[in-house]
């Protein structure tokens, strides 16, 4: 875990008040971050899913953003696992690698979101939020 709000861990601001972005570069990490700060938006940042897989014991984000590529897991199994356990959570795959297999499962897994990086920071700031509101509606 990697952001903290005003000396305290975000989630512990309650359910779809946080946003989450797991990314094994921690400059796509702090960029994210920043940007989603700058518009109001809490964030906390994960380097690794199981990082992220601990944290969702005080309550799951409004909206997660999901690197493809994490090294020996991949965020597509993460969002297996989480389909499961949350499925509805939206999850913003994210990837630098350009692959219309990533796309493509992604399409398949009827996700709520695919961009590849760099990304207009506009853009996902809007499909956050649009996905956050959406999980409201579903609830």
């Amino acid at each position: 875990m990697d952001e903290w709000v005003d000396g305290q861990d975000a989630r512990t601001l309650g359910r779809r008040e946080w946003i989450a972005v797991v990314d094994d570069d921690p400059s796509i990490r702090s960029s994210l971050a920043r940007l989603m700060r700058a518009h109001d938006l809490v964030v906390e940042t994960f380097a690794a899913p199981r990082d992220f897989l601990d944290a969702l014991a005080a309550g799951p984000p409004a909206c997660l953003v999901l690197d493809v590529h994490l090294g020996p897991t991949s965020g597509f199994q993460l969002q297996e696992n989480l389909a499961v356990t949350h499925p509805d959570l939206p999850v913003i795959f994210i990837t630098g690698h350009d692959e219309l297999s990533s796309a493509e499962l992604t399409r398949r897994a009827g996700q709520d979101g695919f961009l590849r990086k760099p990304f207009d920071g506009d853009l996902i700031i809007d499909m956050v939020r649009r996905r956050a509101a959406l999980d409201d509606a579903r609830t």
